[in-house]
């Protein structure tokens, strides 16, 4: 593989909220999960378990869970662009895959650094690792964030998995039906903006941090608006 290989998995490589119903083959699946234990961790603590959730029944239970804070946080945050969220959508995928950390593996860390943080940055460079992969087959992906409080436990009770474990991550694998996400208006946002990325000339310093590059809590502020798929202005 050379760079313009690298690259251009990495381009097409996209959060997907629309899937078509065509099964994903297990040996596929198999794949993936291959290249994704060979992702960097802290400490090489591999802290990662998968559980791969086919069945229709148990893919709406996850998804249900999953969005059962959105009413309130809708309450919260009337501005949010929730339409824009894949946890509604994850019952859609013929694949989940919950991704576990074990919570134990933290004693490979420092004392000082043990709280969670290394363990879920392990865990989100793993789960780009299988975005990455599914790429690689055609397959489309998106990343629901679960990491806390009842929707972390539901799931947890829905798919036996002990209580040791976290669950930050699930990962919804299938193939796109980009014809369903171009009809849908509530995705308009996110066909939009998705694919926008800032200029690596205004992200890259040299030696110190560039002043001239820093950018005013206005002009961040408008990105957040103009760019991001989660905030739209009204009307």
């Amino acid at each position: 593989m050379d760079y313009q290989d690298l690259l251009e998995i990495a381009r097409d490589r996209r959060s997907c909220r629309r899937f078509k119903k065509d099964p994903v083959p297990t040996e596929l699946i198999d794949k993936i999960l291959d290249i994704a234990r060979y992702s960097p961790s802290a400490a090489n603590s591999q802290p990662w378990e998968f559980v791969v959730a086919k069945d229709s029944a148990m893919k709406r239970a996850i998804s249900k869970e999953v969005v059962s804070v959105y009413k309130e946080a809708k309450r919260r945050e009337p501005t949010f662009n929730f339409k824009a969220a894949v946890q509604s959508q994850l019952f859609t995928a013929p694949v989940l895959i919950v991704v576990c950390g074990d919570r134990r593996r933290q004693q490979a860390y420092p004392a000082l650094l043990r709280g969670r943080e290394l363990l879920r940055q392990s865990l989100a460079i793993c789960a780009y690792s299988i975005q990455l992969a599914a790429t690689c087959f055609g397959l489309a992906t998106a990343w629901a964030t679960v990491q806390w409080g009842p929707p972390e436990v539901a799931v947890k009770k829905l798919l036996s998995i002990p209580e040791v474990f976290t669950v930050d991550h699930i990962i919804p694998i299938g193939y796109p039906d980009i014809d369903k996400e171009r009809r849908t208006r509530a995705l308009t946002p996110v066909r939009e903006r998705a694919h926008f990325r800032r200029e690596l000339r205004d992200i890259v310093h040299c030696e110190r941090y560039d002043m001239e590059k820093y950018r005013s809590d206005e002009e961040v502020n408008e990105f957040i608006w103009s760019k991001t798929v989660t905030r739209i202005r009204p009307g």
